[in-house]
């Protein structure tokens, strides 16, 4: 689970997001049956502080939509993810569905070492996933596609989260997050072409890396309608991006604060 960021972009990666949870959140207009719960989670808006582009030695602080909210149990958005389960387990432990989350890129001005390089754009990426629910951990794993046609890569997505606490005031979690980019992936957003190179920043054509994280989120619940979101996460950098010379620090940190309401 990777946490969001702000740009023309990923403006447009919440209307994909909406567009997921659209279809369920127009039939929210009808009757609901008593028992079922139609939104689920948390929806509101807050502060993200995050590194100016990953590998950089600099951070930034940033307006961000916050969502963590499900239509239905069916289509939800988690944080920059966005999905609809295709099909569930009659427990609900098991589901299989399709998923879409952008991947960020970066302008020259965003840092000293990119100076003359040209603009590594922003990706939709998006394909199959999978969910299982376990008694002490839940399994997110995904196949993803580059469907924006940006970096034309793939990646596989692995993320294990496990509930800390759950009671009236408290809704928090750890994960771990793991994203296996292919070559061309991780030689579009962390590459340097030759028409690029200077004396202090060769030429380099990565192959695959694996990029962690270990993170948290949350929510306090000041009342029945209102919460408190926040989080953070620990992201590394596996040694074929580490080893860019535009990479200032193999490991970043993103944290959010914000407001949200509660469904």
């Amino acid at each position: 689970m990777r946490l969001p960021c702000m740009s023309e972009f990923r403006r447009a990666s919440w209307l994909l997001a909406a567009a997921l949870i659209s279809p369920g959140l127009c039939h929210a207009q009808e009757p609901a049956q008593p028992e079922e719960k139609t939104l689920d989670g948390y929806l509101g808006a807050g502060a993200l502080y995050t590194p100016r582009y990953s590998g950089s030695a600099g951070n930034e602080t940033q307006p961000v939509p916050l969502a963590m909210i499900e239509y239905k149990g069916t289509a939800y958005i988690h944080f920059d993810r966005a999905g609809v389960r295709l099909w569930s387990s009659r427990d609900k432990t098991m589901a299989l569905g399709i998923a879409a989350q952008p991947r960020y890129g970066f302008h020259a001005s965003d840092g000293d070492r990119l100076t003359g390089m040209a603009t590594r754009r922003d990706a939709i990426e998006g394909g199959p996933a999978f969910e299982w629910e376990t008694p002490q951990v839940s399994v997110n794993a995904a196949y993803f596609a580059d469907w924006s046609g940006t970096s034309s890569g793939r990646s596989w997505r692995l993320s294990l989260d496990h509930e800390l606490v759950d009671n009236e005031r408290w809704d928090v979690s750890a994960y771990l997050d793991f994203d296996h980019a292919d070559h061309k992936i991780v030689q579009y957003y962390f590459g340097v072409r030759p028409d690029e190179a200077t004396a202090t920043r060769p030429s380099y054509q990565p192959g695959a890396a694996l990029i962690s994280g270990l993170g948290i989120t949350g929510a306090y619940l000041m009342d029945k309608k209102h919460a408190l979101m926040f989080g953070g996460e620990l992201s590394q950098l596996g040694s074929a991006a580490a080893g860019s010379p535009i990479v200032q620090r193999r490991t970043g940190l993103t944290a959010y604060l914000g407001f949200g309401l509660v469904f």
